[in-house]
């Protein structure tokens, strides 16, 4: 049986003087992640009070919150129970060995979303003339349920079998079928933006948002998929025949991972979602109480009014013809 990031304390006690600094380090941890968990909490309200997608799209994302909060007070529960002066061994400790069952599966969960996020997107493809305008919620309960399968038998067979290669190998290979996956919905929409340029607002609307969608799940694997890597290689650090020393050291470079990705990830988020950021920017200003004039619009006569332009979403300047078709859309969706 292995746990969840073990950490050999009697060995530092016995067999090293390293064991003081290490306390510490664990003691400082403890705010840190408290920190962590309130930062992570601010966010999913954030997630949740200013939907930027699809409702099916921010409740996943919800998941990847929950799961992270509930793994951070498991770590908290795990770290009191090393540093206590009545330290019993981790593999003795019923309390340390269900915490380890709650990381392991908040984490394998956690790393399987990306998938998920997904094959959210392409039923947003397929239905994509009516998928912005209804709720469709069976989508998200059936991720839902897929992704608590996954972490449920992930985390049983990884501390009864020690199945921690396979599980790194299947992590691995659906990351990588997600991020392939992403591409191709990225170049099949954009090649539906180009083409069809005379839909109904609401297959625009959805083309537009699986476009931003998918670059920003590329956003976030290209700034942060190398913190992903390194906390999937610390999983298996039990296959390398590393000594006592060494395994047990190698779990702060999954705690640095983990508290480092967390903390940037949804400003990651909140480069690709204007909503966040004005929600997130009007939190700021009400506790920082800044107050701001909001002077009556002049138009200058200086204007040129025959040279404004119209712009699409891409950011584009509209010919008079899509103009015209633009606005007589928008006329028929307001009939």
């Amino acid at each position: 049986m292995i746990l969840m990031h073990y950490f050999n304390r009697t060995y530092f006690e016995k067999e090293t003087d390293q064991w003081p600094m290490i306390s510490l380090i664990f003691k400082i941890e403890i705010p840190l992640i408290v920190f962590n968990i309130l930062h992570t909490w601010l966010f999913h309200w954030i997630n949740l009070k200013s939907v930027q997608f699809h409702n099916n799209w921010a409740s996943i994302m919800s998941i990847l919150y929950i799961q992270h909060i509930v793994a951070d007070c498991a770590w908290i529960g795990q770290r009191v129970l090393l540093i206590q002066d009545s330290f019993t061994d981790p593999f003795e400790s019923d309390l340390f060995i269900r915490l380890s069952y709650i990381r392991a599966f908040c984490l394998f969960l956690g790393l399987s979303i990306l998938p998920c996020l997904i094959i959210e997107r392409i039923y947003a493809t397929i239905h994509i003339s009516d998928y912005e305008s209804k709720l469709r919620a069976h989508i998200f309960y059936t991720l839902l349920c897929l992704l608590t399968i996954i972490g449920s038998i992930t985390s049983y067979t990884y501390h009864k079998y020690e199945s921690s290669l396979a599980i790194f190998t299947f992590i691995t290979i659906s990351s990588s079928l997600g991020i392939m996956g992403n591409i191709i919905l990225l170049n099949l929409n954009l090649r539906y933006y180009d083409e069809r340029s005379e839909a109904c607002l609401k297959t625009r609307y959805q083309i537009t948002e699986n476009i931003k969608v998918c670059r920003l799940v590329n956003g976030i694997v290209f700034s942060m998929g190398g913190f992903n890597g390194l906390m999937c290689i610390t999983i298996i650090t039990d296959k390398f025949n590393l000594s006592t020393y060494t395994s047990s050291l190698s779990m702060f470079a999954f705690d640095i991972s983990a508290i480092i990705y967390s903390t940037v990830f949804p400003y990651v988020c909140m480069h690709y979602c204007k909503n966040w950021k004005a929600t997130f920017l009007k939190l700021i200003a009400k506790f920082t109480r800044q107050r701001r004039s909001v002077q009556p619009y002049t138009t200058p006569e200086s204007i040129n009014k025959a040279g404004l332009t119209l712009k699409n979403t891409k950011g584009e300047v509209m010919s008079e013809y899509t103009t015209d078709v633009y606005f007589q859309q928008l006329k028929l969706s307001w009939a």
